[in-house]
């Protein structure tokens, strides 16, 4: 026991929060496409914690969308901090009101009925799941989403324990079987790169088989992990009335991108109300506590840590080596086109269109049956109830929207630019990359 203590506050040391995204050598060679108030250039700031991302109204916990229907949008000026107040005028809620919620209310209502009918049949033998090899998903989940970023540790060349790479989570939060909200000191899992299987994981003391470790990589990837993406495309919008002559298509990307944050922030949990009546998720989401919001809310405190280390995965990681080249792309043509985005954050932007809708896409391919989440584990069976309604309603695309929405086919010169040597490096994923966040 003192041993595996020991280990673990080496192993927090090492993924503890920095001050900045990038490490000071990684910030010195950067040329000077990357220019453009990223938010990997704030070298002055005390703290990047994201803090200065979670303006609160009530119990908003990403965005700020009071009664008079406003947002505020936040952006860096060198090491300062400012907040911008951008209101959003009446009919554009009301167009967003009109064509953005109703289908996303559709889509997680028609994908939970199938959900209920097959567990009805599961349940009484009649239907089985897809196979799925646990091993083989960890590594998935943690190499094939932006989760790559808690990569730590490798072991050296030619080491008798095989090419292995340490993923790391402190301060990781969870739900327990009796749905109160937890944090974790630490959540480690091993991978070996050269099988892409799962070696072992542990949280805190307690080892954690693959199929333990699926649930808690996925319910983070839902949670504590996906919503910073949310948080800092506030800063990446310009919503403007003046940019309706010109830069029309930016605008609308942002209105939508602000509308769904604040559709998603506000409705999101008066669905379990729902999904508990359904049989879909346990009464203990209803707590007074709210344990999923307390749960965000953590991961949005939690900073996004330094992770100049992930280009040690691009040998390893389609999604990485897709997004470190394109990251370099977007923000060679951001610097060429800046002048079509008045008071937007590059590297923001970056993260809300790109970054965001392919961690949508990939937890989509990647998680292939929602039935694979084991909601009768003794130790994470509510954190997989959860897991399982998000996998079916809101990971996929909206149907029905009538509005273009991806860099293909915008028409606009800089996501075509974009797209077009994206899709030389990879097609797939170029085909996918969405101009706002509407899922």
């Amino acid at each position: 026991m003192k041993v595996t203590r020991k280990e673990n506050q080496i192993i927090r040391e090492r993924a503890r929060r920095t001050s900045k995204l990038l490490s000071e050598k990684s910030i010195r060679d950067m040329n000077g496409a990357f220019n453009n108030k990223s938010l990997n250039m704030v070298e002055e700031a005390e703290e990047l914690d994201m803090d200065h991302m979670r303006v609160e109204f009530d119990l908003c916990c990403y965005f700020y969308f009071p009664t008079h229907i406003h947002t505020r949008v936040l952006t860096f000026a060198t090491s300062l901090i400012r907040a911008l107040c951008s209101y959003i005028p009446f009919f554009d809620f009301l167009w967003g009101f009109t064509f953005i919620g109703p289908f996303s209310y559709m889509l997680w209502k028609h994908r939970t009925i199938i959900l209920r009918i097959r567990q009805f049949l599961y349940k009484r033998g009649l239907i089985k799941p897809m196979g799925c090899d646990y091993e083989a998903m960890c590594a998935t989940l943690l190499l094939e989403q932006t989760q790559a970023i808690h990569n730590y540790a490798r072991t050296k060349e030619r080491n008798e324990l095989g090419n292995i790479a340490g993923f790391f989570f402190a301060n990781f939060p969870y739900v327990d079987n009796e749905c109160n909200f937890q944090v974790a000191d630490l959540f480690a899992v091993d991978i070996d790169l050269v099988t892409k299987r799962f070696v072992k994981a542990k949280l805190d003391d307690i080892n954690l088989n693959a199929k333990e470790t699926m649930i808690l990589l996925w319910f983070n990837t839902i949670a504590a992990q996906h919503v910073k993406l949310h948080a800092m495309a506030n800063w990446g919008v310009n919503v403007d009335e003046a940019l309706a002559d010109v830069n029309p298509f930016f605008r609308q990307s942002s209105v939508v991108t602000v509308l769904y944050n604040y559709f998603g922030n506000t409705s999101f949990n008066g669905f379990f109300k729902t999904w508990v009546d359904e049989g879909l998720t346990s009464p203990g989401w209803l707590k007074p506590e709210k344990p999923f919001v307390q749960a965000l809310n953590h991961g949005i405190k939690e900073n996004v840590w330094q992770h100049a280390q992930i280009v040690d995965l691009t040998k390893h990681s389609e999604f990485v080596n897709f997004i470190v080249q394109v990251r370099a792309i977007f923000f060679a043509e951001f610097q060429k086109h800046k002048d079509l985005f008045p008071g937007t954050d590059g590297e923001a932007m970056f993260v809300g269109t790109i970054l965001h809708s392919l961690d949508h896409s990939l937890m989509d391919w990647n998680l292939k049956d929602p039935m694979w989440l084991d909601v009768d584990d003794p130790r994470f069976g509510k954190m997989a109830e959860l897991g399982r309604v998000v996998k079916v309603g809101f990971v996929s695309d909206i149907p029905g929207l009538y509005f273009h929405k991806r860099y293909k086919g915008s028409g606009h010169p800089f996501y075509e630019a974009v797209y077009r040597k994206a899709a030389k490096i990879n097609k797939k994923f170029a085909d996918v990359m969405d101009t706002c966040i509407v899922k």
